[in-house]
């Protein structure tokens, strides 16, 4: 079984210029990336030429999801606030036309909430009843934009994120609820090894639970390094991935503090490729 591999542009951010990130994974041969969703501040025609001159493709957008971005109180689709849920309909709305636009397939959705459903970022969890509860508040907007995203030729994906991000949906089982709900072809999963870590009891049997409905994959290693160099078993990963019949991408998500990278990056993808066998 072979899949595709791709990294996150949202991992080179503020370190150094697109265009020598571009250069740098072209020479180690990666040919696609997810760009990061900041639909209003991205240069569109720009990215895309320089895209193009590295032969490098889009395979979809990150969103910017709570803190990863300065504008999260508008981008949190649990809430109780008819302005901010619109709000946060219109950024994916955005984040999906952008994704057409550069020609990528997927875009992510994690939920976070607004007061009076904020979370104790320090390690708030909630009863499966309250899960649902929650979840349950935004089937009907997901389902809106999931038929909005048919027509540009975009999966909306749900991410269960770690009870340090959102205590919302942080299993396989809480997204697996939520797709099921929604009831749009094109709805899926996204899992990340980094959260599942920290939420599932096994990854590999988590992705096998997933099964179909497993669409995209983010990967890095506990320390959100790349794989291979802290203590996740990507073996087991891969193997599940295998039972699965997986054929989509493996985006690698690492954190980066300097633009000394090249090295884990290279060693990261030789890794991963190594276990796979392509």
């Amino acid at each position: 079984m072979s899949w595709k591999y791709s990294i996150t542009l949202s991992s080179f951010r503020n370190l150094e210029p697109v265009q020598t990130t571009l250069e740098n994974l072209s020479n180690l041969g990666f040919n696609s990336l997810e760009v990061y969703g900041e639909p209003d501040s991205l240069d569109v025609d720009n990215l895309t030429h320089q895209l193009d001159s590295y032969s490098i493709g889009v395979s979809g957008v990150t969103g910017m999801w709570g803190h990863s971005s300065g504008h999260s109180k508008f981008r949190n689709l649990v809430t109780a606030n008819n302005e901010l849920l619109t709000a946060a309909q219109n950024y994916v709305k955005k984040c999906i036309f952008l994704c057409q636009r550069l020609g990528g397939h997927t875009f992510n959705i994690c939920l976070f909430s607004n007061k009076p459903l904020i979370f104790d970022r320090n390690h708030k969890t909630l009863l499966v009843r309250e899960k649902i509860k929650l979840a349950s508040s935004v089937i009907g907007p997901l389902r809106e934009l999931a038929k909005y995203a048919r027509d540009y030729n975009v999966e909306l994906l749900i991410e269960p994120l770690n009870r340090y991000s959102t205590p919302v949906c942080t299993e396989v089982e809480d997204a697996k609820y939520i797709i099921d709900l929604i009831n749009q072809e094109n709805v899926g999963m996204l899992l990340d090894t980094f959260h599942m870590n920290i939420e599932e009891d096994s990854i590999h049997n988590a992705i096998i639970r997933s099964n179909t409905m497993l669409k995209h994959v983010h990967i890095s290693d506990n320390n959100r390094k790349m794989p291979g160099l802290a203590h996740i078993d990507f073996e087991s990963i891969i193997e599940a991935l295998k039972k699965i019949k997986y054929s989509k991408y493996l985006t690698f998500e690492p954190t980066f503090q300097s633009s000394d990278y090249k090295n884990d990056l290279k060693f990261g993808l030789q890794y991963l490729k190594k276990l796979s066998g392509n």
